[in-house]
């Protein structure tokens, strides 16, 4: 073995069977909340409170969606009153200024088309980023989960053409023949081998298209967007139109902003949401 070559293991982590979690008590929850609140406002009783809890108030609804469960019980989530004491940590890893948010028409357009506030959209937008970028960067799977999710995917598109490419050097090699490809990818996965625990990383590009999608997805399921939607409606124009300017304030859609940030770029935002339809976000679980 060449001594540059090394080859990391992750364990199957053990996750609490469902059933035998306690009940949420939302009152309980709510009562530490605001006991966490009144410690946070002793911290700061020499500014303006009000605006300081006014724009956390979208990192709150959202938090408010993943109490820890702590061992015996659930508990609210801290991040957000912890956001703020860190809040220039966050905005130095930010890849716009708080100036350039309120000066880019575009952005502030939708924020009003949709019925949100601007100082809580720019928090919350800049509490995503920041915990995305860094919840990407620990992103893995493993050798094993990465067969079955293709398994997985081959039970719902029955008779896809499959083709796989081994490269050896500087020689490649082409296989064309579905079934061959999908009895290779069963047998691996059924006979529970050790290297089905080596662990994958994804290459930059899809990387960066992880972040894009878990970024705009969690902003449009999570902001309390006030908008009417026709049956069979997703996104209407001004969701798709807040998702593709937080992408290019962020530097990860690149152009001209009267094209990439407006209708003319919708299949951008599409192909994100069909690509990334069965993706499980769960960036909250490294949130404290």
């Amino acid at each position: 073995m060449k001594d540059n070559l090394f080859i990391e293991y992750v364990n199957t982590p053990y996750e609490e069977p469902q059933d035998m979690l306690p009940k949420i008590n939302e009152a309980m929850l709510a009562d530490m909340e605001e006991s966490l609140e009144v410690d946070f406002k002793k911290e700061y009783q020499q500014e303006d409170l009000a605006s300081i809890l006014e724009s956390i108030k979208y990192i709150r609804i959202y938090c408010r969606n993943f109490p820890c469960f702590n061992g015996f019980d659930y508990q609210p989530l801290q991040a957000p009153f912890a956001y703020y004491r860190s809040r220039k940590t966050y905005l130095k890893e930010l890849p716009f200024t708080e100036d350039e948010f309120y000066k880019f028409t575009y952005i502030q357009d939708a924020i009003k088309k949709l019925g949100l506030k601007a100082q809580p959209t720019f928090e919350f937008i800049t509490f995503l980023y920041y915990n995305i970028k860094v919840w990407s960067e620990n992103q893995i799977t493993t050798s094993g989960a990465k067969v079955d999710n293709i398994l997985s995917l081959l039970k719902e598109q029955l008779n896809t053409q499959l083709t796989m490419n081994i490269k050896v050097g500087s020689k490649s090699f082409e296989f064309n023949n579905s079934l061959f490809i999908q009895s290779l990818l069963e047998f691996y996965s059924s006979h529970n081998l050790i290297s089905c625990n080596l662990v994958e990383r994804e290459n930059k590009r899809v990387r960066e298209r992880t972040i894009q999608y878990s970024l705009v997805k969690t902003l449009l399921d999570y902001l309390p967007i006030k908008t009417d939607k026709s049956e069979g409606i997703n996104f209407v124009q001004a969701e798709r139109d807040l998702a593709l300017c937080t992408l290019y304030l962020c530097k990860l859609l690149m152009g001209d902003p009267t094209y990439v940030c407006t209708k003319d770029n919708n299949a951008t935002f599409d192909k994100l949401m069909r690509d990334f339809k069965d993706f499980n976000i769960t960036l909250h679980q490294m949130l404290i």
